[in-house]
């Protein structure tokens, strides 16, 4: 469903050359307690986009349970596992001590849109929201299905424009946040009319914590389709990168104060020359930043043993205040992009077929999960390299010294030759790291599983360990794309329980995926303090 993306093309055959004079990934960990030594400005600079200026259109919704009611647009319901009644996977036999708490374990949306799914949730205080191309479901939290599937558009029914009326072949990458600090929904999504070349945003604001209610509705326009869009929640703004024109992106910010209460709310956005898309620094948990804290935008570096960022800081008073900076490079451990030697964009292998799925090891994975801890900062992220003859996820905790990261802890999990990719991962306020992803070999079909550790245990690893989620009884046949993301959340109530949601395929086929929501706890949560370990 998604419109071609050159990028893949592009940045798969620039990884090649780099990658073969790289040391292997799981061979490269640093001694704990080391921070990596980081580059000054590393390249050209941002330009302000003309997109900048005041949303397209913007409205109150309807309650969404009435516009679904009307739209009549309605699907089966997905079987749920109530609580207590969760099934228990077998746990792979790739060490660590401690088992991981499943809680409620339960099929999502299926076949709700083209390949791939892009498969993502978040959590609120009652709800589970999850969204796929081009569907959206609301659960209880023991796996109730609340509303839904309902196509995306049904939010947006009344609205007009693309939004509403955009084809399925130019609707998709939505995303569902969260807002912790406002207890609110956030629904984004890209919409075209490929004839007028109309190009945008669509993005929704939950009027309450009710998933099921109203929204405030905006549309913000582009000159070039805003593929592959990632938005993330900050104090000053809600963040959004995308593709541009050429070898660029678009970042931008939206008022996020004025989106929350329905208000007339500009976008300030600039161009900027990158090789693939970065993403933002998303908030979890209910301690802002330190106040005028810029947002954060993570990519892969310009070597492979970087990472490069920049900082955005908005000003919504005075527009020419405004600036993100960079890029700078922060050194990591050296690693090797996955199945840079051949392609990694037909990559991972599958029993039963030869068909291989992409890899995308050429971008960080979503989410950049961010959170203070009153006593420092902490931000987690992932990207799929070699390791070990498979495929591992590289994920990192990174620090904030005077503003700018620092690597605190980093590794590749891999603990045998299987393929894991597709992370995602984030921390819960005791800091402690919970990692999802997608695993599959010539061997096994894709599957869905995690892995984690406490806050105080040995750096650098992974300690709990690897639990499968759900293991799919079919491979993907006739299409290379996977994913293209998965979500890990964290539910505000305890602060402390993970929600992780990928996609598996009950039988072979394409198009024909199920999608999986599951919570699960590393260790008791404690009712006062942090036990995270890094001062």
């Amino acid at each position: 469903m998604h419109v071609p993306r050159a990028l893949r093309s592009i940045v798969a055959v620039a990884s090649v050359g780099a990658a073969l004079t790289a040391s292997p990934a799981w061979s490269a960990t640093p001694a704990a307690g080391t921070v990596p030594k980081q580059a000054l400005h590393t390249g050209a600079g941002a330009t302000r986009s003309p997109d900048s200026g005041p949303a397209v259109h913007h409205d109150t919704s309807p309650p969404l349970r009435e516009l679904w009611q009307r739209s009549r647009m309605f699907r089966s319901t997905p079987h749920a596992v109530p609580r207590g009644k969760a099934s228990r996977p077998p746990l792979a036999k790739a060490g660590g001590r401690d088992r991981i708490r499943l809680g409620v374990n339960f099929d999502g949306i299926r076949e709700g849109g083209g390949t791939p799914p892009d498969p993502n949730a978040s959590v609120g205080s009652r709800q589970v929201v999850e969204i796929t191309n081009f569907e959206l479901a609301v659960y209880s939290k023991s796996g109730a299905t609340q509303l839904g599937p309902l196509t995306t558009q049904t939010l947006f029914k009344g609205f007009g424009g693309p939004c509403e009326n955009a084809s399925t072949e130019a609707l998709g990458d939505p995303e569902v946040r969260w807002d912790s600090l406002a207890r609110r929904w956030v629904i984004n999504q890209f919409a075209s009319d490929v004839a007028t070349n109309t190009n945008r945003l669509c993005v929704a604001v939950s009027r309450t914590e009710d998933a099921t209610g109203q929204y405030y509705r905006y549309a913000f326009g582009y000159r070039n389709l805003p593929d592959h869009p990632k938005f993330a929640v900050w104090p000053d703004a809600y963040y959004m990168n995308a593709t541009a024109a050429g070898p660029l992106f678009e970042s931008c910010a939206w008022d996020r104060k004025r989106m929350l209460r329905g208000a007339d709310a500009d976008q300030q956005c600039f161009n900027v020359p990158a090789a693939t898309i970065p993403i933002g620094s998303d908030l979890d948990g209910t301690t802002p930043p330190p106040r005028g804290e810029p947002n954060l935008l993570i990519n892969l570096g310009p070597t492979h043993d970087s990472l490069q960022y920049w900082q955005f800081h908005v000003d919504w008073k005075n527009h020419d205040r405004t600036t993100l900076a960079g890029p700078f490079r922060l050194r990591v451990a050296p690693y090797t992009p996955a199945c840079a030697s051949t392609d990694p964009t037909q990559c991972v292998p599958q029993a039963g077929t030869a068909q291989k799925l992409d890899s995308l090891s050429y971008s960080p994975m979503y989410r950049f999960a961010y959170r203070n801890f009153g006593d420092h900062e902490s931000l987690v992220v992932n990207h799929a390299v070699d390791a070990r003859g498979g495929v591992g996820v590289r994920w990192y905790e990174l620090g904030l010294r005077n503003g700018r990261p620092v690597v605190r802890q980093q590794n590749t999990y891999a603990p045998d030759s299987t393929y894991r990719w597709m992370g995602s991962a984030a921390m819960n306020r005791n800091g402690d790291i919970a990692l999802g992803y997608s695993q599959s070999s010539s061997r096994t079909r894709p599957s869905i599983r995690i892995t984690g550790r406490l806050a105080n245990d040995p750096p650098n690893r992974m300690t709990f360990r690897e639990t499968t989620v759900w293991t799919g009884a079919g491979s993907q046949t006739g299409s290379n794309r996977w994913g293209d993301y998965t979500s890990m959340a964290i539910d505000p109530v305890d602060d402390c329980t993970f929600w992780y949601t990928n996609q598996y395929q009950p039988a072979d086929g394409t198009g024909n995926w199920n999608t999986r929501l599951a919570s699960f706890r590393l260790a008791d949560c404690h009712a006062h303090g942090s036990r995270h370990g890094h001062g």
